[in-house]
């Protein structure tokens, strides 16, 4: 028997407490239909949900394009520099355009795909001959692609509704704990979350001059990827309760800039705290998927109901 989708289940109970006729798309719920007494309609797929105009939508899923509007709305974000595919495939040279933002930013540098999710194909890149063989890799499955300088802080991930912060996360890198017996593949294993055929794994274990068979000593910490997205194995903490008040202004700016009413918005803080006002946002997401927060532990998944909960009254408000 097939699972639904998590947002499918939470559907199901909304509509059934509320009087709503839920239908799904296919056998898992990754997509469907919400019909209420009057024959009104609400259709979604996956986390894709009515709740933000298209343009602001699609424009949030472009990353070039979203930083450009943010910046326009006096909105801290990372230098970067567009690249087209085409023009990196032309030859064995970088464009001289990505030469130029190397040598201002200075390395390490993210490399990652103008339009993607989760965290799929982002590289931290550390030298020249490394960039350059990224761009070649990558520019073979993406038409666009980002190169952005680093930004050192903690990953914040807030979720807004209009106007209303809803949760703040802190987002980890996926790494594992040595215990002086075992191997890092057999950490690996042990962690369902973590992507062990994940290549990246393999560069990131280099730079720290390890391999998968080296047995890390107890209580040593190995990160495993560049990036602190949950789908690739990443640990979250709940830190709304911590917050001052200019990171959430931060958060509901970002939204308001990308005419977004529901987004996840994605920041690094750099500080030791979370009052400050000192943060650069990296993206900001018009669907933002909580599946993965939801699997952290039950206070995690209480939260993502709430959520879910809050979004859907305004969703379907009479």
């Amino acid at each position: 028997m097939n699972r639904r989708s998590l947002v499918f289940e939470l559907l199901q109970l909304y509509c059934t407490e509320h009087g709503l006729r839920l239908t799904a798309g296919d056998s898992h719920g990754h997509a469907g239909c919400v019909e209420n007494a009057n024959g009104k309609r609400w259709l979604f797929k996956g986390t894709r949900f009515d709740i933000n105009p298209l343009g602001s939508a699609e424009i949030a899923n472009d990353k070039a394009y979203s930083l450009h509007f943010l910046e326009q709305a006096g909105i801290p974000v990372p230098e970067s520099l567009l690249v087209f595919g085409a023009e990196i495939r032309k030859g064995n040279q970088m464009p001289p355009s990505v030469s130029r933002f190397a040598e201002k930013q200075g390395f390490p540098l993210f490399l990652k795909p103008n339009i993607g999710r989760e965290g799929q194909d982002v590289m931290r890149i550390h030298g020249g001959s490394e960039l350059r063989n990224a761009l070649q890799l990558l520019s073979h499955t993406h038409m666009q692609l980002l190169v952005q300088q680093e930004i050192q802080g903690r990953d914040l991930r807030v979720i807004i509704l209009d106007g209303e912060v809803l949760c703040a996360i802190e987002r980890k890198a996926p790494h594992v704990t040595g215990d002086g017996r075992q191997s890092i593949a057999a950490l690996i294993g042990r962690d369902q979350r973590a992507l062990s055929a994940d290549s990246r794994i393999d560069a990131a274990l280099t730079l720290q001059g390890l391999t998968r068979a080296s047995v890390p000593e107890a209580g040593n910490s190995v990160a495993l990827l560049p990036v602190t997205n949950l789908s690739a194995g990443g640990a979250a903490e709940i830190v709304t309760d911590k917050l001052g008040s200019e990171i959430p202004e931060i958060a509901r700016k970002a939204a308001d800039a990308l005419g977004l009413r529901y987004a996840g918005v994605d920041m690094i803080v750099r500080g030791g705290d979370w009052t400050g006002a000192d943060a650069v946002v990296l993206e900001v997401n018009a669907a933002p998927g909580l599946n993965n927060l939801f699997r952290q532990g039950p206070r995690e998944a209480e939260s993502v109901r709430s959520i879910y909960a809050m979004l859907f009254n305004r969703l379907f408000e009479k």
